[in-house]
């Protein structure tokens, strides 16, 4: 499969009561856009925190140009008149596009086809601590969580191109949440440059997801 370089990302709430009916929704929506040319894959979690979203879907894009080809604008016009009613009873519908970052490097080589757990992380740097956003990541926080916690197994990064969010994101695939738990993370997240980074940075936000369902 081709890299991934770019990133639908869509947080979802489902009308109270109606978890069922959405999850059966959302396996068809989900199952026709992996079907088109350009989406390498397709997953949807579930929210393990009792705070923000419930639901994410994911798509891996071979580019963000995916999102406005024939096949996929000409799929979105038919699903106006089905999924349309439905889609209005959604309390949250957060859509994101993100470029990918760091792009052959080895914290992004895929460990499985669908990661158990997914944690997000969003941040916005202030612009003209950027490039020290982006040092810390690379030279330190990367580095300690890959090398140093068990069970931290991948890390993909992101800028977006599209939407409400935060300008970056993080995606950390671990194999449990109990990673928090462990001495090693403790000290990944109580350095000088960490404290550092997070006086600077704004509309913070960490989240952990597990697998539902991946295509």
């Amino acid at each position: 499969m081709p890299d991934a370089r770019a990133l639908m990302y869509v947080h979802m709430d489902p009308p109270l009561g109606s978890e069922d009916e959405f999850h059966g929704w959302y396996d068809d929506h989900a199952a026709k856009r992996f079907s088109l040319p350009g989406f390498l894959s397709a997953r949807r979690f579930w929210n393990v925190n009792p705070y923000g979203p419930r639901h994410l879907a994911w798509y891996d894009l071979e580019d963000a140009s995916v999102l406005q080809s024939p096949e996929y604008l000409a799929m979105r016009e038919r699903e106006k008149v089905n999924d349309q009613p439905f889609m209005t009873r959604l309390t949250m519908n957060d859509r994101r596009v993100y470029e990918a970052l760091d792009l052959g490097e080895p914290w992004t080589k895929p460990w499985t086809d669908h990661p158990p757990y997914m944690i997000t992380m969003t941040m916005d740097p202030l612009p003209h601590m950027v490039d020290d956003y982006h040092q810390w990541y690379l030279q330190e926080h990367i580095p300690m969580l890959m090398e140093t916690v068990p069970g931290w197994r991948r890390i993909l990064r992101y800028r977006q191109l599209d939407g409400n969010g935060s300008s970056y994101l993080a995606i950390h695939e671990v194999e449990s949440p109990g990673v928090f738990q462990t001495p090693e993370f403790k000290a990944a997240t109580s350095t000088p440059w960490r404290d550092k980074v997070f006086g600077y940075v704004t509309r913070r936000e960490r989240l952990t997801f597990q697998l539902i369902k991946g295509f």
